[in-house]
């Protein structure tokens, strides 16, 4: 905002009879003069300020965004105002602010797209692509910052303007349908979020090129979508025609960095539901293709490799290889270590993970200085009643039992039990699984009839979510017959 000067009080005195003819060689003329000279030098200083800027916002990475790289866009904005006319700005801003986007810089960018809504209503007009562009920008951030309705409305509007411009389909049209999607699978708006997911990648595949991939991002959020409804073999499909439209794309242009990306990104979401639906030997290989193309487009060292590491690490410890386990878990602290991706979910999940691999090996108490550190950062970025809070206090609490130390076990269970139910509901799996931790402790101290109750709790919440033949339900119902066999015991004695 501009800043102006307050009034000192003065008033500029004048010759009552002072002529039409005095006045035009008053001062106030010649600095009308002046002002025009300078309008043409400080136009130049804005160009030649903006290229500084734009210098040191080029070829940003979204994953390794700086305070330093927040700093220059801001400045840079101040300075493209002065320099673009307003659709110039627009594609200038669209540009810059991407890496933004994609790190989810929402505060950094939205009185940006706030003060350019503005700019674009005004000139070109409420009416144009331009406005559409800012509209659909700032709804996506009002949409990841949870004001839904207020997205709603934004995109709504973005999507008018674009379906009422000339030249028909337009890919900007798609781009937008797919927004709607994902906006309306967060508000538990299934049908129609499927139905806006369907018609954006209707128009996106006419569209795609190396140069435009709407239809592979369209194509991930569909499967996302569907594992989220846990129809797995339709997310599957998903992933898989998304590999083929990216296989064929990279054919044209082998050695493009955009495509190389998002066929390594699709390969690791392809690993993960292959690694959760236990097709582990085909998720080793994906999560293997995923790193050879992350190394090849960002280096050994890149925080999307460390991503691909953790992956691969995980479904190395779920197949016992805990040696390869904890050298993957390491090399991808490292990497966050040295990108300062400390304080990040990221780096407490590998933290919490490479924990998990000490335990099995029984090195205790390397175990829980790395569960204390991720118990300290979830805390810290999500807040003490956050979920992932509670899956690390679940963990410690089962290293304190293993370990025989009851008592600090006791109120680790019980807080994330509390949390669970809390943001979770009552008869949420995870309140299940917890019920079934907490009942192990209570027969370890010897509480049967507490152990018995809690594991029947256990068993009513996970049959009821997975069914009787899912392992937990095993596991949990075999835990209760042990106890059952151990009380027998005792009572024949």
């Amino acid at each position: 905002m501009t800043d102006f000067k307050k009034n000192s009080g003065k008033k500029e005195i004048f010759d009552e009879n002072t002529s039409i003819e005095a006045k035009d060689k008053s001062p106030e003329k010649e600095l009308k003069k002046e002002t025009g000279k300078e309008v043409e030098i400080k136009t130049e200083n804005h160009r030649v300020l903006l290229e500084r800027y734009d210098q040191r916002l080029k070829d940003l990475d979204s994953e390794l965004i700086t305070p330093e790289d927040e700093i220059a866009l801001k400045e840079a904005f101040i300075h493209a105002k002065e320099t673009f006319e307003p659709e110039e700005l627009v594609s200038w801003f669209t540009v810059k602010a991407e890496p933004f986007y994609r790190s989810v810089s929402w505060k950094v960018l939205l009185p940006f797209y706030e003060e350019l809504l503005g700019i674009v209503e005004e000139k070109p007009g409420p009416e144009s692509s331009e406005t559409a562009y800012v509209l659909n920008g700032l709804a996506g951030i009002y949409r990841y910052m949870g004001n839904y309705e207020e997205a709603l409305g934004l995109f709504l509007r973005a999507l008018k303007i674009r379906e009422n411009l000339p030249d028909q389909p337009r890919p900007e049209t798609g781009d937008t349908l797919s927004e709607l999607g994902i906006l309306y699978a967060l508000m538990d708006r299934r049908e129609e979020a499927l139905s806006f997911y369907t018609r954006a990648l209707e128009t996106q595949k006419k569209f795609l090129s190396p140069k435009n991939l709407g239809a592979i991002r369209t194509l991930n959020r569909t499967a996302f979508f569907y594992k989220g409804l846990e129809k797995t073999e339709k997310a599957e499909e998903c992933f898989r025609r998304a590999l083929e439209f990216l296989e064929k794309l990279q054919e044209q242009e082998p050695d493009n960095s955009m495509i190389l990306g998002y066929r390594a990104g699709t390969l690791n979401n392809l690993g993960v539901l292959l690694s959760e639906t236990g097709k582990l030997d085909e998720a080793e290989d994906r999560y293997g293709q995923a790193l050879k193309l992350q190394e090849k487009v960002y280096g050994t060292e890149h925080p999307q490799v460390a991503q691909t590491l953790n992956n691969l690490a995980l479904l190395y410890f779920q197949t016992t290889r805990y040696e390869k386990a904890m050298i993957l878990y390491t090399r991808s602290l490292e990497i966050m270590e040295k990108f300062g991706k400390t304080e990040h979910t990221g780096f407490a999940t590998t933290l919490n993970n490479l924990a998990g691999v000490y335990v099995q090996k029984g090195r205790h108490e390397k175990a829980l200085e790395l569960y204390t550190r991720a118990l300290e950062i979830r805390e810290r970025i999500l807040g003490p009643e956050d979920p992932d809070v509670a899956k690390t206090l679940n963990n410690m609490g089962e290293l304190y039992r293993i370990l025989g130390q009851h008592k600090k076990a006791l109120p680790l269970y019980t807080r994330a039990l509390k949390i669970y139910e809390t943001t979770l509901g009552p008869t949420h799996p995870d309140v299940g699984t917890t019920l079934n931790n907490l009942a192990g402790l209570h027969e370890s101290m010897g509480e049967y009839e507490t152990a018995i109750n809690l594991y029947e709790k256990a068993l009513d919440i996970i049959e009821k979510e997975y069914g009787p033949d899912h392992p937990y339900f095993k596991i949990t119902r075999n835990n209760l017959l042990g106890l059952y066999e151990k009380m027998e015991r005792s009572w024949r004695r």
